[in-house]
């Protein structure tokens, strides 16, 4: 496997990809085998698999980082009635 894909699939735990949540049901040397929640089986890459999660994880982040860019920044608080007066504007 290429490092630069490289993701860690646990037997048993649940991942998302495309097609939907799928379960890994087993691992072995470069391939597992996964099924998804309507019941549907196959054998599949770890590769393929690991690109998925890791380009999914990328998209996650970057649609994280544009909503934060998108906010408004915060407001200034405005000056109370005292400071106003202080500073010689006095009805």
């Amino acid at each position: 496997m290429d490092p630069a894909y490289a993701f860690e699939f646990t037997v048993g735990e649940t991942y998302e990809n495309e097609k939907g949540m799928f379960l890994v049901l087993s691992i072995a040397k470069d391939d597992m085998v996964i099924r998804w929640q309507d019941g549907e089986e196959a054998q599949t890459s770890l590769e393929l698999q690991g690109r998925i999660q890791n380009r999914r994880q990328w998209e996650k982040t970057l649609h994280q980082e544009k909503t934060t860019a998108a906010k408004p920044a915060p407001k200034k608080a405005k000056a109370s009635k005292g400071a106003k007066q202080a500073s010689g504007h006095s009805r």
